[in-house]
């Protein structure tokens, strides 16, 4: 039988992180969102969402979008790619069954925020 205590928004360093970023990405121009304002978002992300295999893909871009980020000479379209790449994921968890409550909607809203940053690179 499946563990539901491990459904997405109950952890509240998830609900923590989905917070600040959506605060970094609303409250700022994409101009003016920095590459180590990404990383410490990624970073924090990557300790919330520790533990569960389910976002083991999830994880892995982020981990390339860090390494992106702190790059010489960042790749744009790198970037762009997996920006979108990480909004897919956002929304696919938005819909999962496990999500709840405002943790489905702050989710969506993410993945928007996020395609709407990468559009604009």
């Amino acid at each position: 039988m499946l563990n539901n205590s491990n459904s997405m928004g109950t952890n509240i360093l998830e609900e923590r992180m989905l917070e600040d970023s959506l605060a970094v990405f609303r409250n700022n121009e994409h101009e003016t969102v920095t590459p180590a304002q990404g990383v410490m978002l990624i970073d924090g992300w990557l300790q919330a969402l520790q533990g569960d295999p389910n976002l083991d893909p999830m994880r892995g871009h982020m981990i390339e979008l860090r390494d992106e980020l702190q790059a010489t000479t960042p790749n744009s379209q790198r970037i762009k790619l997996l920006m979108n790449e990480l909004a897919s994921h956002a929304q696919k968890t938005a819909e999962a069954p496990t999500s709840e409550g405002t943790w489905t909607g702050g989710m969506e809203s993410f993945s928007k925020l996020l395609r709407s940053f990468a559009s604009n690179l």
